[in-house]
């Protein structure tokens, strides 16, 4: 098995002093998929160092804070998974001054980096009135998901407005990013990848297309050819009955805290967005054969 070899620093939790520096490698993954590090202090003999064969070839290995291995964990500090709760007696209070006049005394705790076992560690600190308490995990993802733009462009077909029966019409949409990053959430960053391009007719007939952005891609992945007029649209065209065509994209979406993974239990992996319309009267052409002679 290849080893990944990384260098990080130690810091202790609330004072920003680095301590030492430390080698981590992967030495396998756990039942959840997520790596298993193993860590040294610098100057350590131990295999794994730079330029071993075991290390030949690899990118660093990021260690992953696993905010979801502890239900009360609401941020990530380092590879540390940590939550914040209110100060009680006999704790003592912080040292040093209020920052401001309406500081509490808070509790950080923050436990060992996953898979290593054990209580969390315990800081006392005073709160900032321009710093409030992070909310629990749950309600960071939906404030992440909130500063997501997942509107799509206008929607675009081939013909434009009018088409005939058993003409394929093209769907797609143009200027829209295939992946989306929002703004940080309390640290916590929602990132949405689009699935499918799904594209409701106007007839009862839904497609479901890869991500098409053009006509020329929509020409082979995403066209449908209507059998009947749109007599019973419940838009209108120059007068005349037409279908509401509409379009929204799905989206796979995840996200990440200081750049690392983050699993939030109870959230979906995919989400749609809101539609983009369009009108599109479909007419009947009927051929009509005269006697020439």
């Amino acid at each position: 098995m290849a080893v990944a070899l990384i260098t990080v620093s130690l810091v202790a939790i609330g004072t920003g002093a680095a301590h030492a520096a430390k080698r981590c490698w992967v030495i396998g993954t756990d039942a959840f998929g997520a790596p298993i590090y193993k860590c040294e202090e610098s100057g350590s003999t131990q295999p794994g160092q730079p330029g071993t064969p075991d290390n030949a070839g690899n990118a660093p290995a990021q260690p992953t804070c696993r905010l979801d291995m502890y239900p009360q964990a609401t941020f990530c500090m380092g590879e540390s998974a940590c939550y914040t709760e209110d100060w009680f007696v006999p704790l003592k209070l912080p040292d040093g001054p209020k920052p401001q006049p309406d500081s509490m005394p808070m509790v950080r705790r923050c436990f060992p980096p996953y898979p290593q076992q054990g209580p969390p560690g315990m800081e006392i600190y005073w709160s900032d009135s321009g710093n409030p308490p992070t909310p629990p995990l749950a309600v960071q993802a939906q404030e992440a998901k909130g500063k997501l733009d997942l509107a799509l462009p206008a929607l675009s077909t081939s013909p434009v407005n009018r088409t005939v029966v058993t003409v394929p019409t093209w769907f797609w949409v143009t200027g829209a990013e295939a992946t989306q990053t929002g703004s940080s959430a309390f640290g916590l960053v929602a990132i949405a990848t689009i699935k499918s391009l799904n594209v409701t007719t106007g007839d009862g007939t839904t497609l479901t297309c890869p991500w098409t952005t053009s006509a020329e891609q929509a020409a082979t992945d995403c066209q449908h050819a209507y059998t009947q007029a749109s007599y019973d649209g419940t838009a209108t065209w120059e007068g005349r009955p037409a279908y509401a065509v509409s379009a929204y994209a799905s989206w796979d979406i995840h996200f990440e805290m200081n750049g690392v993974r983050i699993a939030i239990p109870g959230e979906p992996g995919t989400i749609n967005g809101p539609a983009s319309t369009a009108v599109l009267r479909v007419d009947e052409v009927q051929t009509v054969v005269t006697d020439a002679r």
